[in-house]
């Protein structure tokens, strides 16, 4: 294995993190110094005086191959001997005046690199009365050709640098170092990352909620549902219709015991038009049963335990009679409706004390039940045994 392929290895470690940067530093010097360093004794030994970075640059080597590595080659002590000698016969070539710079180790000093501006067109000066040292010829551009890729021969790595760039010399911790333009980089890449996170995110919460798996997930309720409202049984039946009386006082039932009031009897138009009489209706229902066409009536009142008052007028029509029937109880303001009392048809409005009333139609009727106590049981007791036998005695036709 060459020492170069021993320094890529190393820069594959450091990179891999299995070394520290002190070191990778330390084996590095060592690498380069076993690499550039001298042969233990004999061959030639080293002329006084000569600069420590002084090395004569390497010729081009056969072939016109480019020399792949970025450092030079190592210093051959036997063959510097013999191409000195070569030159102290030969006439010194003018060298064009240019400058060149030149990468070396120096192994008196430990340094990793070294740069030297040698001057191609001067000599150096003899010291000592030595031999003249001999010129070397210049080393052409590491990039002069094609590329010749990595200094290990790889063509994927990128070309090798031109002469007089030491950026090649980077290697270590210096590779990871930044420069201020690097900033920008960091933040578009910190932006993109993040970007991509979020959609990441998202995508997942997309999946999430809309894959449901194989059962279907119960619908949330969007809003408490009332509860439902109970349906109220249906009144119960009255009994079964039968035919129309013959005469109104046939319509009523007999009153309860007790005094009776002084206009029961017979009700004509004449007389609920203008007569003492017409007080036995409120005015709602008196205008009602005159302006639908009253035919006659009849009033039954009796005053015992309780106030029972029993009354009808007949209409033209069961329809007169049933607006007579719904004038009177619009009329009972501040009562509510009794559904244990109510029958089909027949609306039974109290109180909540000692006061039932009710009205329906049979036929062409419209037939009133009213009782009142100032105790609350007997009123009802006493309501609900009138309102019983009026109704087998004349059940209603119309029963919505």
């Amino acid at each position: 294995m060459t020492w170069q392929d021993e320094l890529h290895n190393l820069d594959a470690e450091l990179a891999a993190g299995r070394i520290s940067a002190e070191e990778y530093r330390s084996r590095r010097d060592a690498l380069i110094g076993r690499s550039q360093g001298g042969p233990a004794s004999g061959d030639f030994p080293q002329q006084p005086g000569t600069p420590s970075g002084g090395f004569p640059q390497q010729g081009t080597p056969p072939g016109g191959q480019q020399n792949p590595s970025p450092f030079p080659p190592a210093f051959n002590w036997g063959a510097a001997a013999a191409q000195g000698a070569q030159a102290a016969q030969q006439p010194q070539q003018p060298q064009p005046s240019n400058e060149s710079t030149q990468v070396v180790q120096n192994p008196m000093a430990q340094q990793s690199e070294s740069t030297q501006v040698v001057n191609v067109g001067q000599q150096q000066p003899q010291q000592w009365g030595q031999q003249p040292q001999p010129q070397w010829n210049q080393q052409p551009g590491w990039n002069t050709g094609e590329n010749a890729g990595s200094p290990w021969g790889d063509p994927d790595q990128p070309p090798a640098p031109e002469h007089g760039d030491t950026s090649w010399m980077r290697q270590g911790p210096e590779v990871f170092e930044v420069g201020d333009g690097s900033s920008k980089g960091k933040t578009i890449a910190g932006i993109s990352l993040g970007a991509v996170l979020l959609v990441g995110v998202i995508v997942a919460g997309v999946f999430y909620f809309t894959s449901g798996g194989d059962e279907a997930a119960p619908p949330q309720p969007t809003e408490q549902q009332a509860p439902p409202v109970p349906t109220p049984e249906p009144l119960p039946e009255p009994p079964a219709a039968k035919p129309a009386p013959v005469a109104t006082p046939e319509v009523l039932v007999a009153p309860p015991p007790g005094q009776p009031h002084p206009y029961n009897g017979p009700l004509d138009r004449p007389a609920l038009e203008n007569s003492p009489k017409a007080g036995v209706l409120r005015d709602p229902v008196r205008n009602a049963a005159l302006q639908g066409g009253l035919i006659d009536g009849f009033f039954s009142r009796s005053d015992g335990a309780a106030t029972s008052v029993l009354l009808t007028v007949r209409m033209p029509d069961p329809t007169a009679a049933q607006a007579v029937a719904q004038a009177y109880l619009d009329d009972q303001q501040g009562l509510s409706v009794n559904e244990d009392l109510s029958y089909q048809g027949v609306e039974v409005m109290t109180t909540g004390g000692g006061v039932y009333r009710t009205a329906y139609v049979a036929h062409g009727w419209a037939i009133i039940v009213d009782v009142s106590a100032q105790d609350k049981a007997a009123a009802e007791t006493a309501f609900k045994q009138l309102l019983d036998q009026q109704l087998a005695q004349t059940p209603p036709t119309i029963r919505d």
